[in-house]
């Protein structure tokens, strides 16, 4: 009988976006109606999605029994990769490559939520969190320059714009320059290729962070570094944070007019005029 229901046969087709010639058999009709009825739930359940991308391997669509369930029925491939769950993933591949350079434990919990806005810093918080909802519609956005003094708040911004784009698929890598450094030169020395590694995640994942740009006097080869970096960012469009306590011209005469005149292109000024917040009570 299910073979000859040709209406709800359509309508399973359509649900699954398989072709008519995906069914040759009832068997295969009663793994299009099984895979029909788990993607109704599954899209039910993501759209009202509780899961955050810390938490979405708890999902059931996103753990190992429902990858045996695909194996058995490969028609369940109408279920696209949870986007939250391959950022996950992305995140945790480039947290083993940084280790402890990138996010540390202090700033690991900060996003907008806890960012406490002034006057002073509230033109930058509207800035990053027009970046965000740019970012979402627009894989090529330009970037952000985050320009400010030391304790403004530069840091936790661009860790809280990291949070919510990978809330949305959107993988990033936070890299803090003079660990970036150090990590090249112990690969260096201890020859096992993660330095490489290093310079290629950070050259092509979706958003980077470029921390504390210019916090140390760099040799030239930590400017060609840097310059490999944003280059290869500039040229394929690819959204990067900058911070820095450094000005323009401060940039300029540390790093050079070639990766200045790409950084003025490819990223949005964010001046940040606000008081070093972890004086407060201290000078007061």
């Amino acid at each position: 009988m299910i073979w000859a229901a040709r209406p709800k046969r359509a309508e399973i087709l359509r649900t699954i976006g398989a072709p008519q010639e995906t069914i040759r058999t009832p068997q295969g009709l009663l793994q299009a109606a099984q895979a029909a009825e788990t993607k109704r739930a599954h899209d039910a359940a993501c759209t009202a999605c509780p899961y955050t991308v810390d938490t979405c391997h708890e999902c059931r669509y996103n753990g190992a029994a429902f990858r045996d369930e695909r194996f058995r029925n490969p028609l369940l491939s109408c279920i696209p990769p949870c986007a939250k769950y391959k950022t996950q993933q992305a995140q945790k591949r480039i947290t083993r490559l940084m280790g402890d350079g990138g996010v540390g434990e202090r700033f690991r919990s900060r996003s907008f939520a806890t960012f406490r806005a002034t006057p002073a810093t509230k033109p930058a918080v509207d800035l990053c969190r027009r970046f965000c909802a740019a970012i979402k519609r627009d894989p090529k956005v330009p970037g952000l320059l985050l320009k400010g003094s030391y304790g403004t708040g530069k840091t936790h911004l661009a860790v809280s714009i990291l949070r919510e784009t990978a809330e949305a698929g959107i993988p990033g890598m936070f890299v803090v320059v003079p660990d970036l450094i150090a990590k090249m030169l112990a690969s260096f020395d201890a020859k096992d290729g993660k330095a490489g590694d290093l310079v290629e995640t950070a050259k092509s994942v979706p958003l980077l962070v470029l921390d504390d740009l210019g916090a140390e006097n760099p040799k030239p080869w930590v400017v060609e570094l840097v310059y490999v970096l944003i280059n290869h960012r500039y040229e394929h469009m690819l959204p990067t944070i900058i911070t820095t306590n450094y000005d323009g011209k401060q940039l300029d005469s540390v790093f050079g007019r070639r990766i200045v005149s790409r950084l003025t292109e490819m990223t949005v000024p964010v001046n940040i005029r606000a008081e070093d917040y972890r004086m407060r009570g201290v000078t007061a």
